[in-house]
C-alpha cells in the first residue's frame, strides 16, 4: 500500500505545483500588460468586495451599463431612503453580465431590492453582435469562485476562452514593446493604485459605490447628426430572445431569493428621443416583459417635467446623464418609488409635451 500511495501523493503534489506556478506566470502576465490604471470597474469590484470583507450590508443595487452607473447615485439614495446601496452598473453592460453580477452580490449581501436598468438598445442585440469587453472587464476583477466560472463558459463561445480565461492575451503585441511595459509598471507601483483610490478621467470622478460623477456638459447645438442615430422601429424588428432569456433568469432568481425586483430606464435628452422615434413602442415594450414577469417599471422618459423637467446641461452626452442630472434623478427614484405610478410618469412619452 505504501509503495501505491508515493507515487500518488508525489503526483498530486507535483500537479499541485504546476497549477500553482501557472497561475502565477497568468498573474505576472496580467500584470505586465493589462493597463487599468484609469479602470472604473476595478475600483467598483474591489470595494464591493471590501465592503462585505468589512460586515458592511448592501440592501439595494443597481444593475446596468453606463446609463446606470452614471444615473443613480447610492450614496445619496441612501441619505434619502435609508437603504445602504451600491452602483454595480458597467460599461456596455448586457443582461447576461447583469445576472452573474447579481448572483455575485448575492452571495454577499443580504439584497431586498434590485433595480435594473432597461435601456432599450440593450434589449435588441444578437449575441454574436456583443461587446464581449462588457464582460472582461467584469470577469477581470471578480474573486474565483464557481460563479465566475460558471460566468466564463456560457457567456463565451469557444474561441473567444484564451482572450477571457488569460486577460493579458488581449495586449499580448505588447510584451516585446519595452517603453508600454515600463510605463505600465510605473503606474501600477503609485500609492494611489496600490490602494484603489478613485480615479479621475477628464471630467469623470469615481465617487464611490460605483457611481461615476461627471462635470461635462453636452452642447446639443454642436449636434449636426441626428439623423444618423438608429432608429426605434427598426430596433424594434431585431431578435430579442437572447437577452430576454437572461432576464427571466435575473426574474426568476429575483423571486427564489425573495428579492423585490424594480425595471427603470434613465431618461435620455429629449431632442434624441425625438430623432429616434416614436419612443413610445420601446416603452411599451419593456412595459409588456415588465407585466409579464409581475415586475414594476419606472421609465423615467416619462416621468412628469414638474418632477423631471432636464435640459442638456445636465447630460454629458444624448443618453448619459452627469453628476447634476444623477441628483435630480436620484432625488425623483428615492421620492416616486412605490408610490402611484400615474402620479409622476405619464402615460405615453407624447403627453409631456401637452
Amino acid at each position: 500500500m505504501k509503495t501505491k500511495t508515493r507515487p500518488l501523493v508525489g503526483g498530486s503534489l507535483m500537479a499541485a505545483t504546476v497549477i500553482i506556478l501557472l497561475c502565477s506566470l497568468i498573474r505576472l502576465c496580467n500584470y505586465l500588460l493589462m493597463d487599468d490604471s484609469q479602470s472604473y470597474t476595478r475600483l467598483t469590484m474591489h470595494e464591493l468586495y471590501e465592503r462585505a470583507d468589512a460586515g458592511e450590508e448592501i440592501d439595494t443595487l443597481f444593475l446596468g451599463s453606463s446609463h446606470c452607473y452614471r444615473a443613480y447615485d447610492p450614496v445619496l439614495y441612501e441619505e434619502l431612503t435609508g437603504k445602504t446601496a451600491y452602483n454595480l452598473g458597467s460599461s456596455a453592460q448586457n443582461y447576461d453580465t447583469s445576472y452573474y453580477l447579481l448572483r455575485e452580490a448575492a452571495s454577499l449581501y443580504d439584497l431586498q431590492t434590485v433595480y435594473l436598468d432597461m435601456h432599450y438598445k440593450f434589449l435588441f442585440m444578437d449575441p454574436e453582435d456583443r461587446d464581449l469587453v462588457q464582460a472582461n472587464i467584469i470577469s477581470d476583477y471578480m474573486r474565483p469562485s464557481l460563479n465566475k466560472l460558471s460566468f466564463l463558459l456560457t457567456t463565451t463561445e469557444a474561441k473567444n476562452y484564451t482572450n477571457r480565461f488569460f486577460p493579458f492575451r488581449r495586449n499580448w503585441q505588447e510584451l516585446g514593446n519595452v517603453a508600454y511595459v515600463k510605463e505600465n509598471l510605473a503606474k501600477k507601483q503609485t500609492g494611489s493604485y496600490r490602494e484603489y483610490e478613485p480615479v479621475t478621467v477628464e471630467s469623470d470622478r469615481y465617487a464611490g459605490r460605483g457611481f461615476v460623477w461627471s462635470d461635462a456638459r453636452l452642447d446639443a447645438g454642436a449636434i449636426t447628426w441626428w439623423d444618423n442615430f438608429g432608429k426605434v422601429a427598426e430596433d424594434l424588428e431585431l431578435d430579442t430572445a437572447y437577452p430576454v432569456s437572461y432576464i427571466e433568469r435575473i426574474v426568476n432568481f429575483c423571486e427564489e431569493k425573495g428579492i423585490r425586483l424594480v425595471f427603470v430606464t434613465a431618461p435620455s435628452l429629449d431632442q434624441y428621443l425625438e430623432a429616434i422615434g416614436p419612443y413610445d413602442p420601446a416603452h411599451t415594450f419593456v412595459q409588456e416583459l415588465a407585466d409579464r414577469y409581475g415586475a414594476e417599471y419606472l421609465d423615467f422618459n416619462l416621468a412628469k417635467r414638474e418632477y423631471l423637467d432636464l435640459t442638456a446641461d445636465e447630460y454629458i452626452d444624448v443618453d448619459h446623464l452627469n453628476g447634476a442630472g444623477a441628483e435630480k434623478l436620484t432625488r425623483l427614484l428615492a421620492e416616486a418609488d412605490g408610490k402611484p405610478i400615474d402620479e409622476y410618469f405619464n402615460a405615453c412619452y407624447d403627453d409631456k409635451y401637452e
